[in-house]
């Protein structure tokens, strides 16, 4: 078997595995209940999840130590006024403006290269 045939098959699995009708290796020794239990899944994502997140904050808390600095606290983003909470809400609202705008821009964009385009072929084929 050439390079090109043995990368398209994937490499070889040892152990306990089978041929599918087209030629791939299968491991045949997985229980089919755990491919299909989606619960069982959750679980052990969210556990992941949660150790990966732990072993973040030890690993910040240590370097921090380390570097002489005082752990930090988490930003609280919470309008402190009711000018703030006005103004957050200004610049969503502007936000969503500008969003708008941009999408008819483009849409006069696409209408303006599709006149032109049009004009070409139409030039193109003798027709005006």
């Amino acid at each position: 078997m050439n390079q090109t045939a043995r990368r398209q098959r994937g490499p070889r699995v040892t152990g306990d595995i089978g041929e599918t009708a087209s030629g791939w290796n299968a491991p045949i020794d997985v229980p089919t209940h755990r491919l299909t239990d989606s619960s069982s899944r959750t679980v052990r994502l969210r556990r992941a999840i949660a150790d990966l997140r732990a072993a973040g904050e030890e690993d910040r808390h240590a370097h921090e130590h380390l570097q002489g600095q005082v752990p930090s606290e988490s930003v609280d983003l919470l309008p402190k006024s009711a000018h703030e909470a006005i103004t957050r809400q200004m610049v969503t609202d502007l936000t969503a403006d500008v969003a708008e705008v941009k999408t008819r821009v483009n849409a006069v964009l696409w209408l303006l290269a599709g006149a032109v385009a049009i004009d070409v072929v139409m030039r193109l084929a003798g027709v005006g």
